[in-house]
């Protein structure tokens, strides 16, 4: 029974820390910060291709 009751504290305190980490720092949890998604947007926003580079595949002629 006191080893029972040993391993539950033991992984109560565990889960509460990583808890207390996910909130307090996300992104060493693996959590997507918003510092991270504006970061990201920002990046996207300027490595975007000119819409002429992309190929319309609509367009092109289908074999019959």
């Amino acid at each position: 029974m006191g080893l029972v009751l040993a391993m539950s504290i033991f992984f109560v305190i565990v889960t509460m820390i990583f808890i207390a980490t996910a909130l307090l720092l996300p992104e060493w949890m693996g959590i997507t910060g918003s510092k991270a998604k504006e970061i990201i947007a920002d990046h996207q926003q300027e490595s975007a291709p000119a819409p002429d580079a992309v190929p319309d595949l609509d367009s092109e002629q289908k074999p019959s």
